[in-house]
């Protein structure tokens, strides 16, 4: 799945304006939630999805209206209504969705730029945008990228805005409109890049990076074999890292809550060196793969070392979700399941 703004900037660099259609408020049963966003071009094709079916149907007419007038439009659909039967889509939810035209100029490849070259090195930025409405027509007045919530009041002067946005920074809310005085807000909260260090790059590692990326994470692969670690089993945007050893192989990487350790080494040995170096950075995810057996035998050598069993809850092993995978295809759905699911925990 590529980063939807990173989408953006390469349609505009090329000249073509587009709509960016993105869910701003969602409430009950609803196919995708606030912040779920979606490219449409001219010629109806779409890169990203806010749900299909009726919702993405709206936005897509709602897209070409605003490719006429240049104007972005907000409109409401209600999904428990009795005349969407025929549709499937009877969730129960209320949806807001933003249609956003973005013009192709100097100002907007220089933001866009600017969203996809912080996207690793901030933890939080807010992409905001001001627009003034005439008659249901929504003009954007101005779009800003800011680094965190400190720096509110350049984007506005009013008080009751900044406490709105920073009630949104607490609560994570993705994507959502403000009002004030007439004039509009859209505040994009962004969040930094979700890398996931895979150890080994034997059958497994090459399944589990070409899944992790398609749904969003950036991914690194790191081993001492250069046979196996290269561009041509991994090609880009994973990364490839030819180790020296497994000895201090966190060696130039720098871990946050937002990274995930897998490891899927050759080996018992090599399992249980990097485990121990990966207990002591700040990742969010530690998973190692094998059975309980091996899992317990390596527990036992660790904590002879001085690690404790709190070190040792850390850690997801046997790696993955429980669904009796058995191939390396089987078992990447297996592992980049529980890493959907760890990341969606930390977005709630």
């Amino acid at each position: 799945m590529n980063n939807i703004f990173t989408t953006i900037l390469d349609i505009v660099k090329t000249g073509e304006d587009l709509v960016l259609a993105r869910i701003v408020n969602s409430k009950g049963s609803t196919p995708r939630t606030s912040g779920a966003r979606m490219v449409v071009r001219r010629n109806r094709s779409l890169s990203g999805t806010i749900g299909g079916g009726l919702v993405e149907a709206s936005a897509i007419k709602a897209a070409m209206d605003a490719f006429k007038t240049g104007c972005s439009a907000l409109f409401e659909l209600d999904l428990s209504s009795e005349t969407l039967a025929e549709t499937e889509m009877i969730c129960g939810g209320h949806l807001q969705v933003l249609c956003e035209y973005i013009p192709s100029d100097k100002d907007t490849i220089s933001l866009f730029e600017s969203v996809v070259q912080t996207e690793k090195k901030l933890r939080t930025r807010l992409l905001c945008t001001e627009f003034h409405e005439i008659n249901k027509c929504l003009t954007v007045v101005r779009r800003m990228l800011l680094k965190d919530g400190k720096d509110i009041q350049v984007f506005a002067t009013d008080p009751e805005i900044h406490e709105d946005i920073l009630r949104l920074i607490k609560n994570a809310i993705g994507s959502s409109i403000l009002v004030m005085e007439g004039r509009n807000y859209c505040i994009d909260i962004l969040e930094c890049s979700h890398t996931v260090y895979i150890f080994g790059a034997g059958h497994v590692a090459k399944e589990v990076s070409s899944l992790a990326m398609n749904v969003g994470f950036h991914t690194l692969i790191l081993d001492d074999r250069m046979e196996f670690a290269n561009k041509k089993r991994f090609p880009s945007p994973a990364g490839v890292v030819v180790l020296d050893s497994f000895e201090n192989c966190f060696r130039n990487q720098d871990l946050d809550d937002h990274s995930y350790v897998v490891i899927v080494t050759r080996g018992h040995l090599h399992d249980k060196t990097v485990l121990a170096q990966a207990l002591r950075t700040q990742a969010g995810y530690i998973g190692m793969i094998g059975s309980r057996r091996k899992r317990d035998s390596i527990y036992k050598a660790l904590l002879q070392e001085g690690f404790t069993d709190l070190d040792l809850a850390r850690v997801h092993s046997p790696i993955g979700l429980s669904i009796s995978a058995e191939t390396p295809e089987e078992i990447a759905v297996s592992i980049v399941g529980e890493l959907i699911h760890h990341r969606a925990q930390k977005r709630r």
